[in-house]
């Protein structure tokens, strides 16, 4: 067998599966049979978009969050064995830049990504059955992880840096906007030690019931005044921290209204709208507003986590389907009634 099944990316609502040949790992790389590959709100955003963005030049695979078996090593692979299970970091990185260095590698200039077109570097992604990858970016899948988990851990990794990034402590109030897959993984977080008081707002019933059912000490229908409510669990001053999670056009506006003084917003939800904001504000009243962009090496973290069972992360899996259904699995999600959290595609 020469030839894989691929989902393929041609552009918004533009989605084929095609055969492609089967990849050689180069030096220093391993051929991976993909086994399982989350859905992604950003491959899902690719596919919605009115036009085709930079972000994402096809023809291309998209998908990141995966988890697979090495089947073959590449010339000069010691580290990793073949039928090992493995995920990986999506992070391309130059490794030489003043960031790589001090292991910020999501914050290298120069780095490329898995499943896009970030760096001026198209990089096929995990939506197919086989995959090469630089060894560099493997991480083994613990005992008692499945791929399924697996395919969870790239994501995870993202929500739990978010979680720490302006960290009061215990006892701080907590404000997360947004209870999609991200979202809620931030909360399972809070949540793991019981010290925080998390409110979390959400438009989909059915994601504020999750959230309530993982602990949430008030969810809020965005549909309504989030701000007068927050005012009103605070008694009037606000919460500790805001963690943006979904890229509403206004919400940074509210977030500063929801904020108490000296608070700090942390946005994680990838926004491309500009906006407007009063900039005496933030220093009247010594707000600070934190972005938290992927990770570096918490995937280690999140799977002894995981591994440990700390989180349990089963409920945010609502559909495993097969990667041959993920043409209409995408075009389901886009459904405004869908109340999907997380997708898995799998390969048998």
């Amino acid at each position: 067998m020469n030839t894989m099944n691929a989902l393929v990316y041609y552009g918004p609502h533009d989605l084929r599966l095609e055969d492609r040949p089967i990849p050689s790992p180069k030096k220093g790389e391993v051929l991976i049979k993909v086994k399982a590959v989350s859905i992604c709100g950003s491959d899902l955003g690719a596919y919605r978009l009115e036009s085709i963005s930079d972000r994402w030049q096809p023809p291309i695979i998209l998908g990141h969050e995966f988890s697979g078996e090495i089947v073959e090593l590449g010339e000069g692979v010691e580290d990793f064995s073949v039928g090992q299970a493995v995920t990986a970091n999506p992070i391309l990185p130059c490794g030489e830049c003043f960031y790589c260095k001090r292991g910020e590698i999501n914050l290298c200039p120069n780095r490329s990504s898995i499943g896009t077109s970030i760096g001026g570097v198209t990089t096929d992604g995990a939506m197919r059955e086989y995959m090469t990858l630089p060894a560099y970016t493997l991480y083994p899948l613990m005992e008692g992880v499945s791929f399924i988990e697996g395919a969870l851990m790239e994501p995870l990794a993202v929500s739990y840096s978010a979680s720490m990034v302006g960290d009061f402590g215990e006892n701080e109030s907590v404000a997360i906007i947004g209870a999609g897959p991200i979202g809620l993984m931030i909360l399972k977080f809070l949540e793991m030690e019981n010290k925080k008081r998390v409110f979390v707002s959400d438009v989909i019933e059915t994601r504020l019931d999750l959230a309530k059912a993982n602990g949430a000490d008030e969810v809020l229908n965005g549909k309504e005044d989030v701000v007068a409510m927050i005012k009103d669990l605070t008694d009037n001053v606000g919460v500790d921290r805001v963690i943006i999670a979904a890229g509403v056009p206004d919400i940074f506006l509210k977030c500063l209204d929801m904020i108490r003084n000296g608070g700090r917003i942390a946005l994680v939800a990838l926004i491309h709208h500009s906006c407007e904001f009063p900039l005496m504000t933030v220093v009247a009243r010594g707000i600070s507003i934190l972005g938290s962009y992927m990770f570096s090496d918490e995937i280690k973290d999140v799977m002894e986590i995981v591994a440990r069972k700390k989180i349990v992360i089963d409920d945010l899996i609502t559909s495993v389907r097969p990667l041959s259904e993920g043409v209409e699995v995408f075009n389901m999600l886009c459904d405004k009634d869908c109340k999907e959290i997380k997708v898995i595609l799998t390969n048998d």
